[in-house]
């Protein structure tokens, strides 16, 4: 059995920063990764931008650290230009080879195709993990673990209490399959959203080349009346450039996953958001000047889930925290998207932070320390935190923030021999700043 200093699971955005913080620190890592690849919903579930490194207005920057290091790295290999707006797109197949690069420099032990399937808790302490794989069953020791799954895998696991859904209605977001579309004529998408802006509307970046497209309720509507489009939750074609010309990811797909923990409703829901990807590349190309010539080039690996089961923390992330840009005296990031909910009945809608889109709120250390136990951390999308303030703080470049802040508390607790409670929050954020992380 091999023993490690840091044990993370899920290798998605907030597993990447723990993972890589930690091992820059020269804790002795180990990454468990279901999928063959890391980034998450990054490379898995084709989220082809790193939302959250600047405010919603784009104007002030408010995630640094091992971020940073990630978008220079993907830089130089050719896989983004950077930010546009107020993310920074990319391309999947650039992104999985810069985090595998990344990961092996830091001799991180990576862990693939590796689902885990139970922990082992003495004393408030998770001891051990259990994960199964292709040999069967394996465990791995830890002093210190990061539950970086997105489904607070390891908290239900160990029986310590997880929020799901949304506290007053009981329902999830809805999850999206994208897909890219390559061979793009930017030029007469750009002309036909002059001559006919109430049918298509687009963003220019600052070389005034074509960075979003939207076809508007007007076509899309039209056409679903008329079953030329299977679209069944949504009312526009949402599309961004990731880094080359001519080359789009297409964000229009929902489907209403009820239950992610069944492989019979999950398979059921991809091939429902199959479906819609056929149907919208159909429409665009045979009905939107530009796309004429354009192919398919895939869907996403896996469908995107943004919201299922969340860890019970010391604290509890509010709705009024977030919208009401509240300030804590154990920050450990910042976030400043709205909170965006895509909603089964209601359709996608907006929350906007009450100080305005160039704002932000705090997110405490307590809200990623599990509740009751002693060297448990829950970040990303399984942070603890009601439903509509996970809407906000699950965007990745949050979900970084999140996971550098756990592997400087383990560094932390490893140095002095303490538990996640008895660190001191002040060194805690000095070390923070030391690394590159804004707070």
């Amino acid at each position: 059995m091999q023993d490690y200093d840091v044990v993370v699971i899920g290798g998605g955005p907030a597993g990447i920063g723990a993972a890589f913080s930690a091992a820059k620190m020269g804790l002795k890592t180990a990454l468990i990764e279901r999928h063959t690849s890391l980034g998450g919903n990054w490379t898995n579930g084709y989220v082809l931008s790193i939302l959250g490194i600047y405010t919603y207005s784009g104007n002030t920057k408010i995630v640094g650290g091992i971020v940073d290091e990630i978008v220079e790295n993907l830089k130089k290999n050719g896989g983004t230009k950077g930010k546009v707006g107020n993310f920074v797109p990319f391309r999947p197949e650039e992104m999985k080879l810069t985090l595998n690069d990344m990961s092996m420099k830091l001799n991180i032990d990576v862990y693939y195709s590796a689902l885990v399937t139970g922990a082992i808790v003495e004393d408030d302490t998770v001891k051990e993990i259990e994960f199964t794989g292709k040999n069967g069953k394996n465990k791995l020791n830890g002093k210190i673990f990061v539950d970086a799954s997105g489904d607070a895998d390891v908290v239900h696991l160990i029986k310590n209490g997880v929020k799901i859904g949304n506290e007053k209605e009981g329902i999830h977001q809805e999850a999206t399959l994208p897909f890219r579309i390559g061979n793009v004529n930017e030029e007469e998408i750009i002309q036909q959203a002059k001559e006919h802006p109430d049918e298509i509307s687009v963003v220019l970046d600052k070389d005034n080349n074509l960075s979003r497209i939207r076809i508007q309720p007007k076509l899309v509507v039209k056409a679903e009346k008329e079953e030329k489009l299977y679209l069944p939750h949504s009312n526009n074609e949402f599309l961004f450039n990731v880094s080359i010309k001519g080359e789009f990811v297409c964000n229009a797909t929902h489907v209403n996953v009820t239950d992610f923990s069944s492989s019979k409703i999950i398979a059921e829901e991809i091939e429902n958001a199959r479906k819609q990807v056929f149907s919208s590349f159909k429409f665009l190309k045979e009905n939107i000047k530009g796309f004429e010539k354009s192919i398919l080039i895939d869907s996403a690996p896996y469908i995107g889930l943004r919201e299922t089961r969340r860890a019970i923390g010391e604290y509890i992330l509010k709705e009024d925290d977030v919208l009401n840009n509240r300030k804590f005296d154990d920050v450990i990031a910042r976030c400043g998207h709205p909170a965006e909910v895509h909603d089964p009945k209601k359709g996608v809608y907006y929350i906007h932070l009450n100080e305005g889109d160039d704002s932000w709120y705090e997110i405490p250390y307590r809200a990623i320390v599990v509740k009751n136990i002693k060297n448990l951390f829950a970040v990303g999308r399984c942070l603890s935190a009601e439903f509509i303030a996970q809407a906000s703080a699950r965007v990745s470049g949050t979900a970084l923030a999140m996971g550098q802040a756990a592997a400087s508390a383990a560094y932390l607790m490893l140095k002095y021999n303490k538990n996640a409670l008895e660190i001191d929050i002040k060194e805690l954020q000095t070390l923070l700043r030391k690394n590159g992380a804004i707070i």
